[in-house]
């Protein structure tokens, strides 16, 4: 047997040194994006974004197969192809927002983005059972974090840390904590979110990606069956605090449509597996809907259904 050779001190330097040298370019990019006028950073971005739905082959692949699984009975393929571009060149002006996002000020936010519902929501906050946003990969979701600053109160999210580059890691950190977000780890986050909740305070979940499979519960979505996170459902029943799903869209000339609806109607019929297992359900049948209503909209790339093969 061959044992595998130990890395030398120059290959570890060098293995350290490329993830500080992708931080330091991506902070020079974010220098220069800062400098362009609006709708030309715009304006490149979609071009990345369309450049990279026939240069990246592998994603292009994973959106396409998730829209055939999705709309491939109700679209026809040239439709699919369209709603599959329209995502990338989504992605690609939420990257030259995402750097320009930590000095946006509060006025400026209120003339881009177009809120509905707001009000509403600002009254399930006086029953001081806190809040629990349900959140999707959709449109510029990181714009919704300007949120905390416009209601004058700090937004929490869970986010896994970005291991392979701290650099990288603090950075986003910094920039998220800056707009007013309380940036927690998954790990043991749900007594700190249950915490947060009975101090009256507003947590974000985004829900819409894959579950563990052996953690995770097998819920509808689209048809199939998929590992789904019970975390949003456990911390609801338990707390008591409402569920509010909150999406936005992308409109012409840099705006944005950002919706807060109605609290959910939870399912409680007093057995507690059971009733995490049902909305956790209704929870994947709310995104849906709402993929449905704006699919150009959604993060197609993520793979929702299938796990990546290994070979």
């Amino acid at each position: 047997m061959t044992e595998t050779p130990n890395l030398s001190s120059k290959d570890q330097g060098m293995s350290s040194l490329f993830p500080y040298l992708i931080y330091l370019l991506l902070r020079f990019l974010s220098f220069l994006i800062n400098l362009l006028p609006e709708n030309v950073a715009l304006w490149i971005g979609r071009g990345l974004g369309r450049a990279m739905f026939y240069l990246d082959m592998e994603h292009r692949r994973v959106a396409l197969r998730n829209l055939d699984i999705a709309f491939g009975r109700e679209k026809a393929k040239e439709e699919l192809q369209a709603i599959a571009k329209k995502s990338f060149e989504n992605l690609g002006m939420m990257a030259m927002e995402f750097f320009r996002i930590s000095n946006l000020d509060i006025e400026t936010f209120k003339k881009k983005v177009r809120v509905e519902g707001l009000e509403k929501a600002l009254k399930v906050l006086d029953e001081n059972r806190g809040a629990l946003l349900l959140l999707g990969h959709f449109g510029n979701w990181e714009l919704m974090a300007l949120m905390s600053k416009v209601i004058g109160r700090p937004i929490m999210v869970i986010a896994k840390p970005i291991k392979r580059n701290p650099w990288l890691y603090r950075w986003i950190l910094k920039s998220r904590e800056k707009i007013g977000l309380i940036v927690i780890p998954p790990k043991n986050a749900t007594q700190r979110v249950l915490h947060a909740l009975s101090e009256n305070q507003i947590v974000g979940i985004l829900f819409d990606q894959r579950g563990k499979r052996s953690h995770g519960i097998w819920a509808d979505f689209f048809g199939r069956k998929v590992p789904t996170t019970p975390g949003l459902a456990v911390m609801a029943l338990r707390s008591g605090a409402p569920v509010i799903p909150v999406f936005m869209i992308r409109e012409e000339g840099g705006r944005h449509h950002l919706f807060i609806k109605e609290p959910l109607e939870l399912i409680r019929t007093g057995d507690f597996r059971s009733d995490v297992e049902a909305n956790t359900q209704l929870f994947n049948q709310t995104i849906e809907s709402i993929v449905r209503q704006y699919p150009e909209h959604w993060l197609w790339i993520h793979r929702r259904w299938e796990r990546k093969s290994r070979h």
